[in-house]
């Protein structure tokens, strides 16, 4: 039988407290908070959909305005691009592509490269990592020159900062829980807010590092051939580069959310600490 006691809560037949603390739900939830802003932040550094590679088949073929005898497979996807002249030898292959903070990918599956090299597509890796030495079939890619690479070295630099103070805090906030720390529990506040800050840089140079290049005629802004792969490394496509288009993906929008996130969990830290100061861990759950 349960019997109301002086402070308005209930106990059993034992004596035993059945009331909980309001705190304790403040607590709940500002782990469940911080789980969700950790996944969704390290989600998305961890994927390779920040920007996609595709070109507009109208611009490259008034572009290409003869120069070179172009066909298309995949419904479309991939073109093909020869010699006009009568050994028709490959230039190259305009593929689209998707990359990340770490990788840059073919946006082709198994099946399509094999179909592919039916047709002469070389052999290539599916993945690359921005940091190796340059990436076999794809023309003229060094990773160590243009403003684009720069940036993209700073925001991998930024991006595992990111992922150092989250872990940092993780182990931090655990601690001020467990052992009833309120100074770590507020330091656990400060580093998620800190995490954001290096996120939003991550983010911020991805968003921009193809706004600010300044296009030019003969000559890939960036130093670098995305989205073209070529047999024979010739260097006779750049005039179509023109027709690329680049656009943001899924990982950068689930990055805001993960900086989002990242503020409120903070926010809720920093609480959880005034909060502990007056009301301990232990006379909550007790």
């Amino acid at each position: 039988m349960e019997t109301a006691n002086s402070e308005g809560g209930t106990e059993d037949e034992s004596g035993w407290n059945c009331s909980v603390h309001p705190s304790v739900f403040f607590l709940l939830g500002t782990l469940v908070l911080t789980t969700c802003a950790t996944a969704m932040l390290c989600g998305s550094i961890m994927t390779d959909h920040w920007e996609e590679v595709t070109w507009n088949r109208e611009e490259l073929e008034a572009l290409n305005n003869y120069t070179m005898h172009m066909q298309w497979y995949l419904d479309g996807k991939v073109a093909k691009l020869l010699t006009n002249d009568e050994r028709e030898m490959t230039v190259a292959f305009l593929v689209p592509m998707h990359g990340g903070i770490w990788t840059l990918c073919l946006s082709l599956t198994a099946e399509d490269i094999l179909l592919l090299q039916q047709v002469g597509f070389p052999v290539v890796q599916q993945c690359v990592n921005y940091l190796a030495d340059g990436i076999e079939g794809v023309k003229d890619y060094d990773p160590r020159t243009g403003w684009q690479h720069r940036m993209q070295n700073l925001s991998i630099s930024c991006s595992l900062v990111c992922l150092i103070i989250i872990g940092t805090a993780a182990l931090v906030g655990a601690f001020g829980v467990c052992q009833h720390q309120i100074s770590a529990v507020l330091v656990t506040g400060v580093m998620y807010l800190l995490a954001a800050s290096f996120a939003i840089f991550t983010l911020m140079i991805i968003h921009f590092k193809r706004v600010q290049s300044k296009p030019q005629v003969n000559m890939d802004p960036d130093g670098t051939m995305d989205g073209v792969v070529s047999p024979s490394g010739s260097k006779g496509t750049n005039y179509l580069l023109g027709a690329r288009v680049f656009t943001t993906s899924w990982s950068l929008d689930l990055g805001w959310g993960g900086v989002t996130l990242c503020v409120m969990t903070s926010v809720l830290w920093i609480l959880l600490s005034k909060i502990m100061r007056f009301n301990p861990i232990s006379s909550m759950i007790n």
